[in-house]
């Protein structure tokens, strides 16, 4: 197994699994891509760092001014440490029915007019950093039992639906929220400039490699590596075509040296890119 089950990793072993709990999390070295596996819904609120989450959808930037609620499922994660500071968060991890019983206790109809995501960001406010700072100083007691915990969660959540409601509606299980043609289309179109192999991008997909071989080629009529070349490639001789410098052009496409790059888009269109005109 080549990625971490979360949150069974940060349990004592022997214990099981509780329906919420409300971990400190402190990063003591960067991680660069680490594979995660989340077996329920997810709560960060960072304090300290960046991370960078890698979705089937959209790469998810969180910074200590956001919260990010997130679905069980697969996820690629980068953290990035705030100078010599640690990256720091609390990580609250709870089972799905939490948020569907709050939702059908509410009075907010569903438009059911937006798409179905497995995500949200939201940006903190006075109440939220309150929120933090009462959980703290609860992590740092001995009284914060698992009841405990589920009531704050319960505050959490309340104060969020009814601050945004659509947002909550519209918030679905990445297993759910799409088809696996769907999953892998989303994947490769907003991932295709970041570097991920296709192993990776199969694990977001939710699906094995071979799975996701097979089912990219009936949908581009490519193989993913041969696609993602093609995108890149085209994409950076548009920008070098726009006087973009190739020392910027293979960052932008997702290249992660020179050289390689270089190599690649002469092997394409028969010149170097400081000789495309």
């Amino acid at each position: 197994m080549d990625y971490e089950l979360m949150p069974d990793k940060l349990l004592i072993d022997g214990n099981s699994k509780p329906n919420v709990s409300f971990v400190p999390y402190t990063a003591e070295v960067p991680i660069v891509k680490g594979k995660s596996r989340l077996t329920q819904h997810m709560i960060s609120l960072i304090t300290k760092g960046e991370k960078l989450i890698y979705t089937n959808g959209r790469p998810l930037h969180i910074t200590p001014k956001t919260i990010l609620l997130l679905s069980s499922g697969n996820y690629l994660f980068t953290e990035k440490l705030d100078g010599p500071e640690r990256v720091k968060s609390i990580l609250i991890f709870f089972d799905r029915e939490y948020l569907q019983n709050i939702i059908k206790a509410s009075a907010h109809p569903s438009k059911n007019n937006s798409e179905k995501i497995p995500y949200s960001l939201f940006d903190k406010d006075e109440y939220l950093n309150n929120f933090i700072s009462s959980v703290e100083t609860l992590l740092s007691s001995n009284i914060f039992s698992e009841s405990m915990q589920s009531a704050k969660l319960n505050e959490l959540l309340v104060y969020l639906f009814n601050k945004y409601p659509e947002t909550l509606h519209n918030f679905q299980d990445v297993s759910e929220a799409l088809t696996i043609e769907e999953r892998i289309q989303n994947a490769a179109q907003q991932n295709v400039f970041n570097n991920l192999s296709v192993s990776e991008l199969a694990f977001l997909c939710h699906v094995s490699l071979p799975t996701f071989k097979r089912k990219f080629q009936q949908l581009y009529n490519l193989s993913p590596g041969k696609w993602m070349q093609l995108q890149r490639i085209t994409t950076a001789a548009a920008l070098l075509h726009k006087g973009v410098k190739p020392s910027e052009v293979y960052l932008q496409v997702g290249y992660e040296n020179h050289s390689s790059f270089s190599q690649a888009f002469k092997e394409h269109f028969e010149v170097l890119p400081k000789d495309y005109k």
